[in-house]
């Protein structure tokens, strides 16, 4: 390739910048700080208090009930409608709630000042603690709910069925343990060639070329006589199969040993359509390396002015031309007289005696004519039957190319620039076995979703609990500091009352 030596250069920072990732996500395993343990316990004992607080009653009232020693009940009735029993129910509501006191202690019964201290500092608590949970109420429905789902080892259908929920794809992430996996592993693809390259026309020690061979005959032909080509036409056509093939044995070789480098398991879809991106792209640059080729061996061929073993393109002049030097002239094709000194692709059709040979042309060189060339002949059995060399008898029939298979008009140089490839055998992707070779040991993800009522429920008491200890200790505090203040100003108000009366 001409090449002394080659120079890497690898930028990380561009790959990065190409890279660009939104984020990044790491887990960190560490002890719960002070702070962290000190509200937990807060908020445990504040539901727990809560809890209790409504569960004892109700199991020593119940104990309290078994225990006692049943007793005939005599039934009063009495002459109270239904209006003055809820109209009694409603004072007797109404008077507790004005009376209600969580702050009641022994000290109160007897002072009337502490007991409205209490009262006061009741009802600013339950204020307080109303708005509080009010607004974690609307906090917890309003925003979403999330939580890192961890499965571990997980089967191929369970990740199918994560993958099939949309609200999981943003972060769902199971990385592989293989992130290089060869695509031999899960897929291969085989190519189905022209039916030209498997017909009795060029398959080995085929008993078509003894048929077409017209060298041996002592009859000196004209060079765009069509049984000077027929020979080295179909001995190249058997040669374009067999280099068609080994390029596309060594090409697959290489692709098959090519890998897939994933780091998280994909999805079905995704595999599918990056497998069929790289085929496509294998597809399209296979043939090109082989068509670069035959294109470099045809130029050198035009470019050095090499003579053709039956002398198509360059011919050598008569001795009573020039007796001192051997010279060389170009031979012309077509109507237009195309110098073979000047263009390689000069043709002409082909012909036998008088009769015009379908499909087939003559030129310059048996290769650059050939690819100019259809196949149209070879699919009729009387066009076959003429190219055969008179005089040859032979009980071997040879078979004509199908209409149903291909088509008759396309040229060889076609043929050619797809490998002589009719169609590509691939053979379906087997997602279970490329799963197999990632074997994803983890898989987690976020699942973003509304709180359930469980949640709800569960934070609010907890919250309560933590409130409820924080405003029993701040609410009787400030209530106090409050009426201190109050009694404060009233005492400086009182004297400057009683100076101006007195004046």
């Amino acid at each position: 390739m001409m090449i002394e030596s080659w120079n890497d250069n690898v930028s990380y920072n561009q790959y990065y910048a190409q890279c660009a990732p939104k984020h990044c996500s790491y887990f960190i395993t560490s002890r719960n700080n002070a702070l962290y343990v000190f509200t937990t316990m807060i908020g445990l004992f504040g539901g727990l208090s809560v809890a209790l607080k409504i569960l004892v009653p109700l199991i020593v009232g119940w104990i309290r009930n078994k225990m006692r020693v049943r007793t005939e009940t005599i039934n009063v009735t009495n002459s109270f409608t239904c209006y003055e029993r809820v109209h009694a129910l409603w004072r007797w509501i109404k008077k507790k709630i004005f009376e209600l006191n969580l702050f009641e202690s022994d000290a109160s019964w007897d002072d009337h000042h502490r007991r409205q201290y209490e009262i006061i500092s009741t009802r600013i608590y339950l204020l307080l603690l109303t708005f509080a949970i009010g607004i974690i109420i609307v906090y917890t429905i309003a925003i979403d709910q999330t939580q890192t789902i961890i499965v571990k080892n997980p089967s191929q259908r369970r990740f199918e069925k994560l993958v099939s929920n949309p609200g999981n794809l943003p972060t769902l992430d199971c990385p592989c343990q293989n992130i290089h996996i060869p695509y031999e592993s899960f897929m291969s693809i085989s190519p189905h060639y022209h039916q030209l390259c498997s017909s009795d026309f060029v398959v080995e020690n085929c008993s078509w070329i003894n048929f077409v061979h017209y060298r041996s005959s002592p009859v000196n032909y004209s060079h765009e006589d069509y049984r000077l080509f027929v020979l080295p036409h179909f001995r190249l056509l058997c040669h374009l199969c067999a280099l068609a093939n080994d390029a596309l044995v060594e090409a697959l070789r290489i692709f098959h040993s090519n890998k897939l480098i994933t780091k998280r398991a994909q999805s079905r879809q995704v595999v599918e359509a990056q497998v069929e991106s790289v085929i496509n792209q294998f597809r399209l640059s296979t043939p090109q390396t082989f068509i670069r080729m035959l294109d470099f061996i045809r130029q050198m061929a035009q470019g050095n002015g090499l003579v053709s073993s039956i002398s198509s393109n360059w011919f050598v002049l008569p001795t009573y031309i020039t007796t001192t030097v051997i010279a060389m002239r170009s031979r012309s094709y077509g109507v237009n007289n195309c110098s073979c000194g000047t263009n390689s692709m000069c043709v002409s059709s082909a012909t036998i005696d008088t009769w015009r040979v379908p499909g087939f042309l003559v030129g310059c060189s048996p290769l650059e004519s050939l690819l100019q060339s259809t196949l149209e002949c070879l699919y009729d059995v009387s066009c076959i039957n003429r190219l055969k060399m008179p005089n040859q008898y032979s009980n071997i029939t040879i078979r004509p190319l199908k209409y149903t298979l291909s088509s008759p008009n396309v040229t060889v140089q076609s043929l050619v620039n797809l490998l002589m490839v009719d169609r590509w055998e691939q053979r379906s992707i087997t997602y279970e076995q490329y799963y197999a070779s990632c074997a994803p040991s983890i898989c987690y993800y976020v699942p973003t979703e509304r709180a359930n009522p469980i949640y709800l429920i569960t934070t609010i008491i907890g919250v309560y609990g933590g409130l409820t200890v924080a405003l029993q200790i701040i609410v009787p505090v400030v209530v106090k500091t409050g009426q201190y203040l109050a009694m404060c100003r009233r005492q400086r108000i009182e004297p400057m009352a009683a100076a101006i009366t007195d004046q």
